[in-house]
């Protein structure tokens, strides 16, 4: 089975019965953000980006067993919310990785959506998203080293 297509089935099952802020199937969610990126990878990780921190019984080592590459399982780490961290530092820890970086901004693109549909403030997943913005940004004004990589200490 290809790695997107057992996301969704990991996705559909762990959020079986969770419902999101509208009162819709959480999954919806899930496949919205999946929706929203391009790549198998990609949309293999927009799939499980919650699993681990919403549905008990996930974790790393699980998603590994299950036979998810070590590059879709780091990527939803990054996007997993540690103990003590806030929303702000986590979505700066998964602007560190180019998967979790496109599945992140999906994602609070999405819940932005979904509050404004139901009338409420989305200042929180604005911000975020500004976050992310400024991130990219510098990102992008970073020096290249001969091979392309930003910050590389290549000495000549």
């Amino acid at each position: 089975m290809e790695e997107c297509a057992a996301a969704r089935d990991v996705a559909a099952h762990a959020h079986s019965g969770q419902l999101d802020k509208a009162g819709d199937p959480y999954f919806h969610h899930c496949q919205r953000v999946a929706d929203a990126v391009v790549g198998e990878k990609a949309k293999a990780v927009a799939f499980l980006h919650d699993v681990l921190e919403k549905s008990p019984g996930w974790t790393r080592d699980r998603l590994i067993e299950t036979g998810f590459s070590p590059e879709v399982v780091c990527a939803v780490e990054m996007l997993t919310i540690q103990s003590g961290e806030t929303k702000d530092a986590l979505t700066l820890r998964a602007a560190k990785n180019p998967l979790s970086l496109v599945v992140k901004r999906a994602d609070l693109q999405d819940n932005l959506e979904q509050l404004e549909r139901l009338g409420r403030n989305g200042a929180e997943y604005r911000h975020r998203l500004q976050l992310l913005a400024q991130v990219s940004e510098t990102k992008s004004m970073a020096p290249q080293s001969r091979n392309g990589d930003a910050d590389s200490d290549d000495l000549d």
